[in-house]
């Protein structure tokens, strides 16, 4: 059974139909009589009024039927919409639209169906008027003229109804009007008197407001002599508002050095020669004789014509916040003189560290060289923890002193092509790749904009920290990959080591972190912090993606404008011991 097409404006259908508002409605007899000479006129036992909803068929008036309504995709009226003429089934049964129609092998058992579209206006199809047999059978040439003017008897009642619905609505708008109307009449006059009393309690509370504010606020005459001033400002001033109103403000207020040139700039903004809404920052002398600086913003005052009637002052004395200001100038200014020392000292401190810890190392390697076939196990293994002491000592120097150099530093900006920087890195762990039987691969890597010795730096600390942090019995393999993600280029240095729990992703990247002990692994707690320093250095960010037990994913995430281009296309480079 083929479902009828929807129309191809079945939007503008559904929206006509809905506008009738006839849906689900009340039986009428204008419409029942309508269809009852239909089935007379045409001689069948049904007749309907069938108007075609989204996914229904829904019947306002009906003859010869119980049901109200049948499913759309078994409506015959749904095919019969699809054209503006009358549509004929004289045998469903042999039509195979209809054949195996439930309503024509069940109930009621269709043989013969004639329906005429009720177009509304704007040419909406939005059901129809249909009459129905239990025999097959056709209709005459007047009985089709008849059922199509009894449709467009049912159209014309659709819209007188529409008109009547109009009036009715129009009649309760009217009626509505006027109660409102009435309401109007009898409430304007007490709209008045509580609009007098809301403008005298809003008169009340700007009073308030001025008084209160917590900032100064100053009205004066076009002379310069106070009209008005609020709590906040004679606080400032240490005088009572009644020793400040009347008073000329220029004499009462300010330096004489500055009176002069305060009166001028003062008759520029009441005549308009000057901006009439100014900010500036001027003094004021309390009773004190304390000149208290006060940041301003004046307001020309104007009457109905537009004349300047006097200025509205409003000002914070900002006299503490510069002072404070002052002094963490002076304080940051301090801690930046002490950082420069602090730098030389380190500087100094571990260049002249180097010198003795390597004789220390250079004389206990001697002694070991010397002892390695000496009988006593004791005095190897004491030479051991020398040689790993000083080791470990040189290693903590050279980290702390490169961790000092990123302080005030700045990145470089020039073409640094990582395929290259990562074959520097892979010869300088040479020997620790081959102590761990470890397998690095380096995919095509881009060129980009950087600082190499720095970018250097941060990949020889992730590739080591990867070969270093691998699980027992498990040879490394480390791969170097990058990718464009969004607005951003993602150099990542992947590895199938012992990996960290996601409570410690941020805690590593921290000066002197570290989550094991130094019998388990070695190292000083910095490398980390240093690659998250080179990464903020080149506007990008550094963060590790892992969990324990499966690795870890460190990626270096760089802005793509640091992007220069591609290296040739090539199949990623191996390194294993």
């Amino acid at each position: 059974m083929p479902n009828a097409p929807h129309l191809q404006d079945e939007p503008a259908r559904i929206a006509a139909l809905d506008a009738t508002r006839l849906l689900d409605t009340p039986p009428e007899p204008a419409f029942d009589d309508l269809t009852r000479i239909a089935s007379l006129i045409c001689g069948t036992p049904i007749a309907l009024i069938s108007l075609v909803d989204r996914e229904r068929q829904w019947f306002k008036a009906r003859v010869g039927l119980t049901a109200s309504e049948t499913p759309r995709d078994q409506a015959f009226c749904a095919h019969a919409i699809l054209n503006r003429d009358l549509m004929e089934v004289p045998d469903a049964c042999d039509d195979s639209r209809f054949s195996d129609n439930p309503l024509v092998t069940g109930e009621p058992g269709i043989r013969f169906y004639a329906g005429a579209p009720l177009e509304v206006a704007g040419g909406q199809r939005i059901g129809t008027l249909c009459v129905i047999d239990t025999v097959a059978r056709t209709l005459n040439a007047a009985q089709r003229e008849a059922l199509s003017a009894l449709a467009r008897q049912v159209v014309a009642q659709i819209e007188l109804r529409d008109r009547v619905d109009a009036m009715h609505e129009a009649q309760d708008r009217q009626n509505m009007f006027e109660r409102q109307l009435q309401r109007f009449n009898d409430e304007l006059s007490a709209l008045v008197a509580l609009r007098t009393r809301q403008l005298e309690a809003e008169r009340d509370r700007a009073r308030l407001y001025f008084d209160t504010a917590g900032s100064m606020m100053v009205v004066t005459d076009t002379s310069g002599r106070v009209i008005r001033a609020n709590r906040k400002s004679a606080e400032v001033l240490g005088r009572p508002i009644d020793g400040l109103i009347g008073r000329d403000w220029f004499d009462l207020c300010l330096p004489a050095a500055e009176q002069v040139d305060a009166r001028v700039y003062f008759a520029g903004l009441v005549d308009g020669s000057q901006r009439g809404e100014r900010r500036f920052r001027g003094h004021a002398l309390n009773a004190a004789g304390q000149l208290r600086v006060i940041a301003w913003h004046t307001s020309r005052l104007e009457d109905d014509r537009g004349s300047a009637t006097g200025l509205l002052g409003v000002g914070e004395d900002i006299t503490d916040r510069l002072q404070a200001e002052e002094q963490l100038r002076r304080t940051l200014n301090e801690l930046e003189r002490s950082n420069i020392a602090l730098q030389q000292f380190v500087h100094v401190a571990s260049h002249d560290l180097r010198e003795p810890i390597n004789s220390i190392l250079n004389f206990a390697r001697l002694l070991a060289r010397e002892n390695q076939d000496a009988p006593d196990g004791r005095s190897r293994r004491y030479l051991d923890f020398v040689v790993r002491g000083g080791e470990r000592l040189r290693q903590l120097v050279d980290d702390l002193l490169a961790y000092v150099r990123l302080d005030g530093a700045e990145a470089r900006s020039d073409a640094v092509s990582l395929s290259d920087l990562l074959e520097d890195t892979r010869q300088a762990l040479a020997d620790a790749i081959g102590r761990s039987g470890a397998t690095l691969r380096l995919a095509p890597l881009p060129v980009i904009r950087g600082d190499r010795s720095q970018l250097a730096l941060l990949m020889q600390n992730l590739i080591g920290n990867a070969i270093k942090f691998h699980a027992p019995d498990v040879a490394p393999e480390v791969t170097v990959s990058a990718a464009q993600v969004q607005d951003e280029l993602h150099v990542v240095v992947s590895d199938n080591g012992i990996g960290i729990e996601p409570s410690f992703h941020e805690r590593i990247f921290a000066a002197f972190e570290r989550l094991h002990a130094r019998s388990e692994y070695e190292g000083t707690g910095l490398g980390l912090a240093l690659c998250r320093r080179i990464a903020d250095m080149h506007g990008g960010r550094m963060f590790v993606e892992s969990a324990a037990g499966c690795g870890a994913r460190f990626v270096l995430a760089l802005p793509v404008s640091r992007l220069i281009g591609r290296t040739p296309e090539t199949s990623a480079r191996t390194t294993t011991a």
